[in-house]
């Protein structure tokens, strides 16, 4: 809604104009300021919108670089683990909270790793030079259009409520089949799940993580937010999307420690790891 607002305004022409030159230093162009801050909402629209860069070369490193911004998908991943290691306090009198503190350290951190690999790709392997000039027309600026704005933003909101709720559905209902099952007991330790689980362990490990921990991230492959609705199932909480609070008191009795907290935040700001993204992904960087 707000990147709506934004648009709909004239300013985001205007932005583009004034990020080229800092852009231009990483290998990107002021036209990859729009699908860089559209990945902070979906990185899908945002790669398409990447279409709109001229230059090939910078095309390419803005299509690598969307994934890298924290989209709001991650958004539930985030909380969880942050309401479940970082405490609520705050520094500089009152004024700066640890937790949104973190939450601020993740979206630079993204920023920051995209803006590094870009660099280092235009300086090696896509070398940018002057291609292209840089021509954006300007509109004028006016006031949004209230209703077309809304309703795009409640088609959108309606959209990813729809896609995420069946893919949560879905693999919820995975992982509790595989999780009863073959015993039909319901003990977890005996079923497939944690058979598939303690093979993908030995990679956990290094990081503090048991196989439980290791299912819900192999899961969120499909949807990031997922990891949340695949930890609850393990712990055997119902309706873990709505229950955050107990599936954080799970989490802090887990005995997993400050450091492997910090090591999922830090994998899940970026790790590129949903399909949707990786099949788009691969269409856009075959046509480019």
């Amino acid at each position: 809604f707000i990147i709506g607002i934004l648009e709909d305004s004239g300013y985001l022409a205007r932005a583009a104009v004034i990020c080229h030159k800092p852009l231009k230093l990483f290998g990107l162009s002021g036209k990859s300021f729009i699908p860089l801050l559209s990945g902070h909402a979906c990185a899908i629209p945002a790669i398409y919108a990447s279409r709109t860069v001229a230059s090939p070369k910078r095309r390419l490193l803005t299509i690598l670089a969307v994934p890298l911004m924290s989209c709001s998908a991650r958004l539930p991943v985030y909380a969880l683990l942050i309401s479940a290691f970082i405490p609520s306090t705050t520094i500089l009198g009152g004024l700066v909270g640890l937790q949104g503190l973190a939450f601020f350290a993740l979206y630079f951190l993204g920023v920051v790793v995209a803006l590094l690999i870009t660099s280092a790709l235009a300086k090696t392997i896509y070398k940018t030079k002057n291609d292209s000039p840089f021509i954006l027309e300007m509109p004028s600026y006016r006031w949004p259009h209230w209703r077309p704005l809304l309703k795009r933003s409640l088609v959108s909101c309606r959209q990813f409520i729809t896609k995420a709720g069946v893919v949560i559905f879905i693999v919820t209902i995975i992982v509790w089949i595989i999780g009863y099952f073959p015993n039909g007991s319901g003990h977890l330790d005996s079923s497939w799940l944690a058979a598939l689980g303690h093979v993908i362990e030995p990679l956990m490990k290094p990081l503090g993580l048991d196989w439980k921990y290791g299912i819900a991230i192999l899961s969120s492959f499909l949807a990031r937010e997922v990891f949340v609705g695949t930890l609850g199932t393990l712990f055997g909480i119902e309706g873990a999307e709505e229950n955050i609070s107990s599936l954080v008191n799970h989490i802090q009795s887990s005995g997993l420690e400050l450091g492997s907290g910090i090591a999922l935040l830090v994998f899940y700001a970026i790790a590129l790891q949903c399909v949707s993204t990786l099949a788009v992904l691969r269409k856009e960087v075959g046509s480019t």
